[in-house]
């Protein structure tokens, strides 16, 4: 080789190797040059670029979006009027206070008719074991309604334990929720035990609030425990 192209050669820069994906640069050996060559980063990708015109547009439509969720979130609960309660023909069924109705057992149609007009909790005092019930749970499940089971089967379990579970069930929401028993008269009992060792009511006014969800036939018991 002459003297001109080998001094040509020595003039020419070694091509610089760049570094890889991770930022590393490789080897001199790796990339298959000598120890001469030189190592220069990769080019970092060149960020995005919003046109700031949409900008406003687009928190517009981030508040709305944020005010829709708010008004979802606080919907008001459904409002049962006694009127189109009774229109169910459920036994014994009432409305002793807004978003609670009492009533005697309900037939699969007619609690399928209670979740059309908005009843979206359900609580059994019944035990499963008495004829005619146990078939709520599945049902529940079926209409996407929550349910619970307080087994109330007599005279003794009316008592204030009861009542302090009752109440601590109905504060759970959501409302409106249907409370019932076998023909509403456990139900009356329970919740006039509730109204005076729970909420403070007189004894008279438990009594009156107790028939008014369906207290008969166990009257003489709660008078006895409202002391």
């Amino acid at each position: 080789m002459s003297q001109a192209r080998r001094a040509t050669q020595r003039a020419i820069p070694p091509e610089p190797c760049r570094t890889d994906r991770a930022g590393v640069a490789p080897s001199a050996r790796a990339c298959g040059r000598d120890a001469r060559c030189t190592l220069l980063p990769l080019p970092r990708p060149t960020p995005p670029c919003y046109d700031v015109r949409v900008m406003p547009a687009l928190r517009r439509l981030l508040s709305l979006s944020t005010l829709l969720a708010a008004a979802c979130s606080s919907a008001p609960e459904a409002v049962l009027d006694p009127d189109t309660v009774q229109a169910t023909r459920v036994a014994n069924i009432a409305v002793p206070e807004p978003g609670l109705i009492t009533a005697g057992q309900p037939t699969p149609e007619q609690l399928e008719e209670l979740v059309r007009l908005g009843v979206r909790r359900v609580i059994s005092l019944r035990p499963p074991s008495e004829e005619g019930t146990g078939w709520e749970e599945a049902k529940a499940a079926e209409l996407g309604i929550e349910f619970t089971r307080i087994p109330i089967a007599g005279e003794a379990d009316v008592d204030v334990a009861h009542a302090r579970q009752l109440a601590a069930e109905l504060a759970k929401g959501p409302e409106p929720a249907l409370l019932y028993c076998g023909s509403s008269n456990r139900v009356g009992a329970l919740l006039a035990m509730k109204a005076f060792h729970v909420d403070g009511k007189s004894a008279e006014e438990a009594l009156a609030y107790g028939k008014a969800a369906g207290l008969k036939k166990l009257e003489p018991t709660v008078r006895e425990r409202l002391q």
